[in-house]
């Protein structure tokens, strides 16, 4: 009877050491995991922070060496090429419809579009939205700086068709550059929003591009602009993006880390 007691209490001992020690295995796995997890995580948002770093870098040499190409105020064969080919069949519709596109990029209409998108995300108390959003201002400051800096001519009626009078210097393009700065900021805000369906995030994206190239045709097509001016101004209102985008990116995160 001993003997069969002792046992009894021999293997409970087991079983209760076998417990412990598969507890503990669970325990040391779960934490391999987590730690993995982080190590992980860690390493996406080094990863991002290194291809945030060669795009900039990238894009801001790129606009540099540009610079440099069109100090020279004589118009350079591509911009001659896609002048003429954009103007190649004009129309009087086409006239009024370039010059609808080109319209929302002035100062004026531009600040009212910005003022109306800020205001909305500021009733409904999205408020990083709504500064988001606000800060597209800056770029036609960043935009008039970079003018008179570069002070390059516009294209004139020796080489061009002038369907629309402009002011100020060339390059870079303002109204490019409030287009991708605007809209590129309306596609990150709906891109990064956990309300919008992956359909409605597409469409957005899809309208707000053929927006930004819209603007960009219609002020080659007008003669306001030559193609590298264009593309002048594209570069800089996606470093614009780029940098108010991951300011925004990053407030929006810090909540839900401080939750966690």
């Amino acid at each position: 009877m001993i003997n069969l007691s002792f046992r009894k209490h021999l293997h409970q001992i087991c079983r209760h050491k076998c417990s412990i020690k598969i507890i503990q295995n669970s325990y040391h796995m779960e934490f391999k995991n987590n730690e993995f997890l982080s190590n992980f995580s860690t390493y996406f948002r080094d990863r991002r922070k290194t291809l945030f770093l060669c795009f900039s870098i990238f894009f801001i040499i790129v606009f540099l060496l540009l610079s440099f190409y069109v100090v020279d105020s004589s118009p350079k064969s591509w911009d001659l090429l896609v002048s003429q080919e954009l103007q190649e069949d004009p129309s009087a519709l086409l006239d009024v419809l370039m010059k609808g596109f080109s319209w929302l990029g002035t100062v004026y209409v531009a600040a009212i579009m910005v003022t109306v998108f800020s205001l909305v995300f500021l009733i409904f108390k999205y408020f990083r939205e709504g500064l988001f959003v606000l800060s597209c201002l800056l770029s036609g400051g960043v935009s008039y700086v970079l003018k008179m800096l570069i002070d390059r001519p516009r294209p004139t009626t020796d080489f061009v068709r002038i369907v629309e009078e402009t002011h100020y210097q060339s390059f870079p393009s303002g109204h490019v550059l409030f287009y991708t700065a605007f809209f590129g900021t309306l596609i990150v805000i709906a891109i990064s929003s956990s309300i919008l369906k992956i359909s409605w995030k597409i469409m957005i994206t899809v309208i707000f591009l053929a927006m930004i190239v819209l603007g960009a045709v219609s002020r080659i097509y007008l003669g306001a602009h030559w193609f590298t001016d264009v593309i002048g101004g594209f570069i800089v209102g996606v470093l614009f993006v780029m940098v108010t985008g991951s300011i925004y990116l990053r407030s929006k995160k810090k909540p839900a880390e401080i939750q966690k």
